[in-house]
């Protein structure tokens, strides 16, 4: 009889945690803070990063060759001050890389890197 009750409560009790395991492990979420003193929450699968076709450097800034983009999109809740939320969303060049997939210095990617975008991608690795 008094195994039967130790039995039901270590179940019980497991049933009650599943849930906090599932959402702790399975995705995640993180806060970035704006200047303006506004949170944005971004979870993990509102995160993701497309690379461009391939494109020749005219230029020759990179060293010639075939070169691609790889920008990034990070959709998210704003809450400011107040309390007050908004949808977020922003797209930004996060990346060039060559056509080994190697990647190569540019000014408005690496001007972006501490954009929204490029943070919450870099953050959960979705940058390849």
């Amino acid at each position: 009889m008094q195994y039967n009750r130790l039995s039901l409560y270590f179940q019980r009790s497991i049933l009650c945690f599943v849930p906090f395991l599932i959402t702790g492990f399975m995705g995640g979420e993180i806060i970035l803070k704006s200047s303006d003193g506004s949170k944005i929450k971004f979870k993990s699968e509102n995160v993701y990063c497309t690379t461009g076709s391939e494109y020749p450097d005219f230029l020759n800034t990179y060293g010639g060759g075939l070169i691609r983009n790889v920008n990034c999109t990070a959709n998210g809740v704003r809450t400011f001050l107040t309390g007050d939320r908004t949808n977020f969303s922003e797209t930004k060049l996060c990346k060039v890389i060559n056509s080994q997939g190697e990647k190569v210095n540019n000014s408005v990617a690496n001007s972006n890197q501490n954009t929204f975008a490029c943070l919450a991608a870099s953050k959960f690795n979705k940058i390849k």
